[in-house]
């Protein structure tokens, strides 16, 4: 019977393949198909969220750094449209993959999970708090009132509390007693899949290994030295990506690697754990495809010593892990050829229809346009126009080439046995063919008419709020 399997799709926000091969070995474990030269086709949330659903390069779906939106994405738009007799539900910790930016749409249910929001069908609590003109006092009795009379009281009060004990908390030496989210996307996927009708698809995002980090109650504290004060928050990344001051933050730098790496660590317990009760809860086969949106700068010599995930696209930021678990007929195997998640939603309509398409590569392509660069950044115009250059590059057998809008143009080196690692080996290389084989117009062409069509996207305070703490604003 073709068309009746379930497929939930994880996006590990923020986690690049070198170290999910090291600190999830749950979910390498319970693989039967492992892609390991998987590749985003962006490096941050906005356009590789969207290049994973269309198919497309961010130049040609639209939704990058000048135009956020995805509002105008419908369920035909997207590999959903090849799978009309699938429910599609959506729970996301990513402020960019939620409603507030239209990234709902698609989806015949979507819910939200913010640290303000720990339960979305409950009241925003930092959104009602902005939101009334009460102060003190007489707006905790306010909220109070609009708990009792809400449509999920319970859910709402839960909230309130919850926001209250991250407040007192935070100001003690302990452990963060709360995670970014992986506790309650994993309760609403589970719930998904146990209440709703199947078959479904449903799309998780889990943003606990994004920075800031800070330590987290539940976290391997053999993993990492961070003491229960400390937040990657605490440093300036701007001195260490803009003004080159890697070596003044290198011990900052270290520790939030060890927090990096057991947040991995802890979303390997977690997803492993809500796989297994989805497919108890389940009549139907259940297929996992588990990913990552892009990955992450660590300040390492093939991260060209950035941190964070602005500027070139390195193999840090677009090395992923892909694994599918559970796969149709028993299937087993190491896939080495390249994967784009150009090609993700194929993958996912085959598993749903019961087999394990063939989505290797010989060559594929990725491509940034602008990055993101923070409106608080000390650079200068010159500067500023420099680190929002285009970026794109292709893979070809061992070695990548990549080029960008300041007309930057080297080939890369790589190693099949060496995740997210990359070295330069030439530049001035010649482009031409590869922009014509892969891009629809040239990168100044490109550029220029992605900056003519910027359009701002307005959200509240609280996402703005949410924002800004991930480092966007």
């Amino acid at each position: 019977m073709t068309g009746d399997r379930n497929v939930v799709l994880v996006c590990l926000d923020a986690v690049r393949k070198d170290y999910f091969d090291e600190y999830a070995p749950r979910l390498r474990a319970m693989a039967d198909v492992s892609y390991e030269q998987c590749r985003a086709a962006s490096g941050w949330s906005v356009p590789s969220h969207a290049s994973v659903m269309t198919g497309e390069l961010p130049s040609e779906h639209g939704i990058h750094v000048y135009n956020r939106d995805f509002s105008g994405l419908t369920r035909a738009d997207t590999f959903l449209g090849d799978l009309p007799d699938h429910r599609a539900t959506g729970v996301s910790a990513n402020a960019y993959a939620s409603s507030a930016f239209g990234f709902d749409r698609m989806f015949d249910d979507y819910s939200d999970v913010s640290p303000q929001c720990r339960f979305p069908e409950g009241i925003n609590v930092i959104r009602f708090g902005q939101e009334s003109e009460k102060r003190g006092v007489a707006r905790y009795v306010d909220f109070l009132r609009a708990a009792a009379t809400h449509e999920h009281p319970l859910a709402s009060l839960a909230n309130g509390a919850l926001v209250q004990v991250d407040r007192a908390l935070a100001r003690l030496p302990v452990p963060k007693p709360l995670d970014d989210g992986a506790n309650i996307v994993s309760r609403h996927a589970v719930r998904a899949a146990r209440e709703g009708p199947e078959p479904f698809f449903v799309f998780t995002n889990f943003m606990d290994v994004h920075a800031p980090l800070t330590n987290v109650l539940g976290y391997d504290d053999d993993l990492h030295d961070a003491s229960n004060t400390w937040s990657s928050a605490a440093f300036d990344t701007d001195e260490v990506n803009y003004g080159g001051k890697l070596e003044e933050h290198l011990a900052e730098i270290e520790t939030h690697r060890g927090l990096y790496a057991a947040a991995v660590d802890y979303l390997d317990r977690k997803v492993a754990a809500a796989i297994e009760r989805i497919e108890e809860a389940t009549d139907r086969e259940t297929t996992f495809v588990i990913t990552a949106d892009h990955g992450e700068h660590l300040g390492f010599p093939a991260d060209d010593g950035l941190f964070g995930h602005r500027g070139p696209l390195t193999e840090g930021l677009l090395h992923v892990p892909l694994e599918v678990i559970n796969a149709p007929d028993g299937e087993s195997f190491v896939e080495t050829g390249y994967v784009s998640h150009l090609d993700l939603g194929d993958l996912v309509v085959g598993l749903a229809n019961g087999a394990v398409p063939d989505v290797a590569r010989r060559r594929i392509a990725a491509e940034r346009v602008g990055s993101n660069v923070p409106g608080g950044a000390d650079l200068t115009a010159e500067q500023r126009e420099y680190w929002d250059r285009m970026v794109r590059c292709v893979y070809d057998g061992d070695r990548k080439v990549s080029w960008n809008s300041a007309g930057d143009r080297t080939e890369y080196e790589l190693d099949p046995e060496r995740p997210c690692w990359q070295r330069a080996v030439r530049d001035g290389v010649a482009v031409a063919a590869y922009e014509r084989e892969f891009f629809d117009a040239p990168i100044d062409e490109a550029k220029r008419a992605a900056r003519e069509a910027r359009r701002e996207v307005e959200v509240d305070a609280a996402t703005a709020d949410r924002l800004r703490e991930l480092g966007y604003r």
